[in-house]
């Protein structure tokens, strides 16, 4: 029987292990240590699986790892086990699991898996630094953890005090907010402040610091997923982004004191000039989206919302789009085969959302 040695470890606790496959757990997905609820719990606990199993890409991740174990099976030194070694910083929630995860899913096939969590079982590494007024701030709460500002030129502190661009707020830092009770009760997705009164991101560390947004902790956006046609002949309207030249779904940030169904309407006439302004949408969700200008204290959370038309109808780009087509839209498979075919990539953030239109219009 082949066999397959899963190890999962925490970076803090000492070197990595040799591992065939090794698989860094820490800057890409967010770790349950920033939730006190979990902080002190284990992967042995069902509430920190579900949480790392619900977090964007780890599934993929197992999925690929699964792949990786049988590429190496596949290889001319079958006599030898395949190693897999899963690391994150404290080797208690992420990594754990992941292992646990990968190790019953080739255990089910009927592979010969042996699993080891090198330091599950070791003592909480308290990971917090004090900063000048004596409080704990999240966002460093690693001494290996650098985040990356990504606060473009016109958004630092010198260049908000000669001008603030009309699609930003003047704060240059989120001391400088004034109304976070507000904002913390309208959020489309809660969140919480840190010691210093500064936003968290509700997924967890991102990797980057600063803010490439409007506003420092929520961006409201709204993204209309407009669907023609029915079974394999249904078509999804896409624009062609024109910051990433990819193809996503037509929407964008709710302005200050406008309602969430006049932004989804407003945004689809401005980036491709379709109105349905009439038509009453089914809200399928309010998420997090995984967009490229987030960081610990400025995010974007979406409300996507599904319009349905009996056929297509002229769509053509405007506003921040450099295209609008109508496209393939039976599966994301089909969706995908198409863009692929046509030079193109779709938009990894609005992936879920489109998902979730295809559940809901397959359930229905």
């Amino acid at each position: 029987m082949t066999r397959v040695e899963i190890t999962s470890f925490g970076y803090l606790h000492g070197a990595e292990p040799d591992a065939r496959i090794k698989l860094d757990l820490r800057h890409h997905f967010r770790d349950p240590h920033v939730d006190p609820e979990l902080r002190y719990l284990t992967a042995h606990d069902q509430a920190v699986r579900d949480a790392v199993m619900a977090t964007d890409g780890v599934e993929q991740l197992l999925q690929a790892a699964e792949a990786m174990v049988d590429a190496y099976l596949a290889g001319p030194r079958q006599d030898e086990p395949v190693t897999v070694a899963f690391g994150c910083a404290g080797g208690r929630h992420r990594a754990a699991t992941a292992a646990a995860v990968l190790a019953e899913r080739c255990a089910a096939r009927g592979l010969d898996v042996d699993l080891v969590h090198r330091d599950l079982g070791k003592d909480v590494v308290e990971r917090t630094e004090t900063v000048p007024a004596g409080r704990r701030c999240w966002s460093v709460d690693w001494p290996e953890y650098t985040p990356t500002d990504v606060t473009p030129p016109e958004l630092r502190p010198s260049a908000l005090a000669r001008q603030v661009p009309d699609w930003a707020e003047a704060a240059p830092t989120p001391a400088d907010v004034q109304d976070w009770p507000q904002r913390q009760a309208a959020a489309l997705v809660p969140f919480q402040l840190d010691a210093r009164g500064w936003p968290l991101h509700p997924q967890g560390r991102t990797g980057r610091t600063g803010r490439n947004l409007g506003r420092w902790g929520e961006n409201s956006a709204a993204d209309p997923i407009v669907v023609a046609g029915t079974g394999d002949q249904r078509r999804v309207l896409l624009i062609t982004r024109d910051d990433i030249h990819e193809e996503a779904i037509p929407g964008g940030m709710v302005e200050p004191d406008e309602t969430v169904p006049a932004a989804l309407a407003r945004e689809l006439g401005e980036e491709t000039g379709v109105d349905l302004a009439d038509q009453r949408p089914v809200i399928l969700g309010r998420d997090i989206v995984d967009d490229w200008r987030a960081s610990d204290q400025a995010w974007v959370a979406s409300t996507s919302a599904l319009y349905l038309l009996p056929a297509t109808v002229p769509a053509v780009a405007g506003d921040d789009a450099a295209d609008a087509n109508w496209w393939p839209f039976a599966s994301l498979d089909a969706l995908d085969a198409a863009l692929t075919a046509a030079g193109r990539t779709l938009y990894a953030a609005h992936r879920p959302l489109l998902q979730r239109a295809l559940d809901h219009l397959d359930q229905g």
